[in-house]
């Protein structure tokens, strides 16, 4: 699997509980397990969604599912 592929799976895992639509960052900040600390892990490389939040904007949303949210933040971080 490569570092995409290991990213979007791992921001389905972490949504996989949230309730869809979202509709705001605010929303989606509240869906994640440990909110803004909640981490993203590949090798030594770690990011929390407090680092990632700037990839999305207020027009992004809705969100209608974890794989919207998971296709998006793997384009907008060039990955």
């Amino acid at each position: 699997m490569d570092v995409r592929e290991e990213v979007h799976e791992q921001i389905l895992e972490i949504l996989k509980d949230a309730k869809f639509p979202i509709n705001t960052l605010d929303e989606l900040i509240a869906a994640l397990p440990e909110g803004l600390d909640t981490t993203c892990r590949i090798g030594d490389v770690e990011v929390t969604a407090a680092e990632a939040r700037s990839l999305i904007t207020e027009k992004d949303f809705p969100f209608k599912d974890a794989k919207n949210v998971a296709d998006l933040m793997v384009e907008r971080a060039g990955l």
